[in-house]
């Protein structure tokens, strides 16, 4: 029904936000990763949206990046997943690291998401892994990316580290901290020893 709503950002908690647009204020809950992109309150911002329906119940979804709403799609389409526990593991990592547990087959990183369990988590890695390895994952835009959202350089390098016995899912956050802070593009060499420091 609502696709974008772009207006002044009111007011944002760690959980929601308040958009002002046409003198109505929009509440919209986010996830964790969506707030850390918001710009300050006051200023303008457009935010996907998702709205639930569900008996006498209207909840309005926001998302910063197309990609995490889709991520978010995929998730609430898997049984027993509800969207404030498809939002809560959004609020643990990007769909880029998600995707990375996915496929590392990390079930226990997913399950440190309050409400899910370790079957529960096993479950999202059953079904969403293959749409991953088809090339449904997602990437970070204006940059070469795998579908884990990852450079080729930033991929030797967490392949280098796990030949060293590095398990993927915790030197994946790792880089991807460090190319995100780093004000000049790494070679995989560097990468590799700013991740060996951290």
């Amino acid at each position: 029904m609502y696709e974008f709503i772009s207006g002044k950002l009111v007011s944002k908690q760690a959980d929601h936000i308040v958009i002002e647009t046409g003198g109505i204020g929009y509440r919209l809950k986010v996830s964790y990763s969506t707030f850390e992109q918001l710009p300050g309150e006051g200023e303008a911002v457009k935010i996907f949206t998702h709205l639930h329906v569900r008996e006498d119940i209207f909840d309005l979804y926001g998302f910063a990046q197309k990609a995490e709403r889709e991520f978010y799609h995929k998730l609430i389409a898997i049984s027993k997943i509800g969207p404030k526990a498809a939002l809560a593991i959004l609020s643990g990592g990007s769909p880029a690291d998600i995707s990375n547990w996915i496929m590392a087959e990390d079930a226990k990183t997913i399950a440190r998401t309050p409400g899910i369990g370790p079957t529960t988590a096993k479950r999202i890695i059953l079904e969403l892994k293959p749409k991953i390895e088809k090339g449904l994952g997602f990437t970070d835009p204006g940059h070469l990316t795998s579908s884990l959202g990852t450079s080729s350089i930033e991929d030797e390098a967490i392949m280098a580290l796990e030949a060293l016995g590095y398990a993927r899912s915790e030197v994946y956050t790792k880089i991807r901290r460090i190319v995100k802070d780093s004000a000049t593009e790494l070679t995989t060499e560097q990468l590799i020893k700013k991740t060996l420091h951290k």
